[in-house]
């Protein structure tokens, strides 16, 4: 299977599933679903006697996106108040990002969710708020911990939990897969891709990388075992005021969207909810940034950057795993 996965500009993301040829019956049985949740299209494929272990799978995306949707006042996350004993659902991803957080000086932050409001990022009435109200709204946006399942936080704090949901429900409704038998499947959620097992003919699944500057072509594919593939870039949700673009990727320091030389940041690990707040805390970082972070080995991951001037670099763990498509970038250099 070739998974060709890119986000338009606008907040629907589109994926499409590119299945090659598999003969036979059984273990190579395919059957994909289609659907609509957390505000994107999405595809799960699995390989197998695999029909209701995909609806169980749905089920289970369906009901994180209830749970961690902070646009839903009702939602469980929009709801939290200091000293709520969490429920796994949220615990779990709060505390992924909570660690991404203490590791790469804040440029995760869970606390956005008045900035991103502002800024017309989920009403997508878009406008650039003044520089007032940025200061305004980046004091008093609050703080929060998590410790030993409990949640704490100031007075104001609301929790946007959007750079980590889709990769977390990937792993549930991996698990979810897993458990009902399917030893093989890819997930396309949206620009988050979530690999089970191998093809079913033990060979490495194909995931294309968008070109950011023209999102329905590829600058790449990379050959990939188990493991999530998410990309974050300024191409994804964006808008343009008085002949300026602004993106939704906001820097916690400025307020402002953040400029890091960046277009592209695509991260591979093995757990889904720390490659997609991987993919948001580097995108901020830029490439300097993400270097320090991958020497200090304090997370495994390996990524493919995109910078501004077209160069494409990567950390040792793709060496030989990258395939350019595009002859107008360059190709890989190690991010040295």
């Amino acid at each position: 299977m070739r998974c060709i996965v890119w986000k338009n500009k606008t907040a629907l993301l589109v994926v499409f599933c590119l299945l090659l040829c598999c003969c036979g019956c059984g273990q190579n049985k395919k059957e994909t679903i289609h659907f609509f949740s957390m505000d994107t299209i999405m595809d799960i494929t699995a390989y197998g006697d695999s029909g209701e272990a995909l609806q169980l799978a749905r089920d289970t995306i369906e009901s994180l996106d209830a749970a961690l949707n902070a646009a839903d006042p009702q939602s469980a996350v929009s709801v939290l108040k200091d000293g709520d004993v969490l429920p796994k659902i949220i615990s779990e991803p709060l505390e992924t990002a909570q660690a991404i957080a203490a590791q790469t000086n804040g440029a995760l932050d869970l606390t956005l969710y008045p900035l991103s409001d502002a800024w017309g990022f989920f009403t997508k009435e878009y406008r650039v708020p003044s520089a007032k109200e940025i200061r305004s709204l980046l004091q008093s946006r609050g703080s929060f911990t998590v410790r030993d399942g409990v949640y704490a936080c100031t007075a104001g704090t609301k929790l946007d939990l959007g750079s980590v949901a889709k990769g977390y429900a990937a792993d549930c409704a991996v698990q979810t897969l897993r458990e009902n038998g399917v030893n093989s499947a890819i997930l396309a959620l949206g620009g988050n891709v979530q690999t089970l097992g191998t093809k079913p003919d033990g060979s490495d699944w194909v995931v294309s990388v968008a070109d950011p500057l023209q999102p329905d072509e590829t600058v790449c594919n990379l050959r990939v075992g188990e493991t999530a593939v998410v990309t974050s870039g300024s191409y994804q949700r964006n808008f343009t005021q008085d002949g300026k673009t602004y993106h939704h990727i906001l820097s916690p320091q400025t307020g402002m969207p953040a400029e890091s030389g960046l277009l592209s940041v695509t991260v591979l690990c093995e757990n889904g909810a720390m490659a997609d707040g991987l993919s948001t805390a580097l995108f901020v970082l830029g490439a300097e940034g993400i270097k320090e972070l991958y020497e200090r080995h304090v997370f495994s991951f390996d990524a493919l950057v995109i910078t501004e001037d077209r160069s494409v670099y990567i950390t040792d763990g793709l060496t030989d795993r990258v395939e350019m498509t595009d002859e107008t970038y360059t190709q890989p250099k190690p991010l040295k």
